[in-house]
């Protein structure tokens, strides 16, 4: 079954209600401060131990994994510009509101999270997996 599109970016300028539609299975983590993302250089942290990217434009915020799906390697280092991210190893370009590939040499998307602003703060839902008994 193809991965499901949907709009990912929050508004900064209100909080999403905590009633919201989030999928069965998920749960909300926080990533940083609204104010630690900015519109030129992405952040970089980690929600329940998973390394994201945050990158912002303008009011507007979009998290996706710390991972180039070109080769896996971090994008720490990337460029935001003119609505697209650019990967610092071999320069492939998403779209910064989506993660949707716009030039290679990956043909892969990046990994985009469902994302919302609670008390200034950034958080994502991330799928909650059971330990193993």
């Amino acid at each position: 079954m193809p991965q499901e599109k949907i709009p990912f970016m929050s508004e900064i300028t209100g909080d999403l209600p905590l009633d919201d539609d989030t999928p069965a299975g998920y749960q909300w983590h926080p990533v940083c401060a609204v104010q630690d993302a900015d519109d030129e250089e992405p952040y970089f942290g980690s929600a329940a131990g998973r390394d994201v990217m945050v990158v912002r434009q303008g009011a507007r915020i979009a998290v996706f994994d710390d991972r180039c799906p070109h080769l896996g390697s971090s994008m720490v280092g990337a460029t935001v510009e003119a609505g697209q991210v650019e990967c610092p190893l071999h320069g492939a370009c998403f779209d910064a509101s989506s993660g949707t590939v716009l030039d290679g040499p990956t043909t892969e998307d990046l990994v985009c999270h469902r994302v919302r602003i609670v008390n200034d703060r950034v958080e994502v839902a991330l799928l909650h997996l059971d330990e193993p008994a």
